[in-house]
């Protein structure tokens, strides 16, 4: 019978020995064979399937947090994405309801003299079309005119003589930017104005007010004193003066069927015009800059100061097809009693044509203007 010394150098023959049959051993051999029996028993507490189970649990969990957290980063980033989208439409949709504040017209932008061109009455076309039924247009007269080419497209009772009511303030105007300066400073005297004249900026006498200010009111929102205040203000004799200057320059530009007895419009026999004469006049004020600059706004704010308070009012245009019409550019609106409603329009086109529009006697002047602006671009 082998023993275990005779098996030290020989593996193999140890390993069947320590695993085969031990019969015969001594004590001391069977307790040697015994410890190295234990040796090679695996660890109860070790399961190898349930470790492996548990790696992959380990590592599902791990790679599930991963994806779960770049899910969060990217909800988090549209979430952001999503709240500037909405603030900056937020903004937007603000803005468009809040027209920008204009800046003040810069003093020197434009000359203190102008000069214009007017057609000559041979230069002036006949009416092209006359396809808008008359029982549509509720204005007594009115004339749908290309102030480029002289061109009348639409035309009614043009030469008739009627009130033209705030319409005249755009020929004080011109008269005003001949003879001052934007930066002028006027000194307010409210001689010469009417009693109980209606829609007043309400100047005082002594208040000092710019031109440029002045004009702003005269021409955007019509207040009837400012054609006063100019009038009283001109530097070669005055109001009288200034009233004859308006003739002059009416006549310089041919509106022969016109005279004018007050800068404002006010009703009174000695101040008619006539649509086609409004219309030369429209002609011509589209050579003041600064004119055509001022009643293409919507909104400003005028300045002037009393004592030593600087005062101020907000003010806004009173065309209403500002901002409504996408091709109004503005011009001047007038009402009074004898006039009724009248309005005098500019439109531009994205191709570059220009017309104007003019309608005296009206029921509905935006709605008579409408028509005709519609009906040109038929044509």
């Amino acid at each position: 019978m082998q023993t275990v010394s005779n098996l030290k150098g020989d593996r193999a023959r140890t390993d069947l020995f320590l695993y085969g049959n031990i019969s015969g051993m001594s004590d001391i051999e069977k307790k040697v064979v015994k410890k190295s029996k234990e040796k090679n028993l695996p660890d109860e507490r070790y399961d190898e399937k349930l470790f492996k189970q548990a790696y992959k649990a380990a590592k599902e969990a791990k790679e599930s947090e991963k994806k779960e957290k770049k899910k969060k980063n990217i909800l988090k980033i549209l979430l952001f994405l999503s709240i500037s989208i909405i603030v900056i439409f937020g903004i937007l949709i603000l803005l468009s309801f809040i027209k920008p504040k204009s800046e003040y017209l810069q003093t020197g932008q434009y000359p203190s003299s102008n000069t214009f061109e007017y057609f000559k009455e041979e230069e002036i076309s006949e009416s092209k079309n006359d396809e808008i039924p008359v029982t549509e247009i509720s204005a007594l007269s009115a004339i749908l005119f290309n102030p480029d080419t002289g061109d009348i497209l639409y035309e009614k009772e043009i030469g008739e003589k009627r009130y033209i009511a705030s319409l005249t303030k755009i020929l004080s105007a011109m008269v005003v930017l001949d003879t001052f300066s934007l930066d002028e400073v006027i000194e307010v005297s409210r001689e010469n104005i009417p009693e109980n004249l209606d829609w007043q900026l309400e100047l005082e006498n002594g208040d000092r007010i710019t031109v440029e200010n002045i004009l702003k009111a005269m021409l955007m929102s019509s207040y009837n004193d400012t054609g006063y205040i100019v009038a009283n203000a001109y530097p070669y004799g005055g109001y009288e003066s200034f009233i004859n200057e308006m003739n002059s320059k009416a006549k310089a530009l041919r509106m022969f069927n016109s005279h004018f007895s007050n800068p404002s419009g006010i009703d009174e026999e000695g101040n008619y015009s006539t649509a086609m004469d409004v219309a030369l006049l429209i002609t011509a004020a589209l050579r003041y800059e600064v004119i055509l600059d001022t009643v293409s706004l919507g909104n400003d704010t005028v300045n002037w100061s009393r004592d030593e308070e600087v005062l101020s009012k907000k003010i806004a245009t009173t065309n209403q097809l500002y901002g409504v019409n996408p091709y109004s550019k503005g011009f001047k609106t007038g009402i009074t009693e004898l006039a009724k409603q009248c309005f005098a329009g500019y439109f531009e086109y994205p191709s570059g044509k220009r017309l104007v529009t003019v309608v005296l006697g009206s029921e509905d002047r935006f709605t008579d203007t409408a028509l005709l602006e519609k009906y040109s671009r038929k044509l």
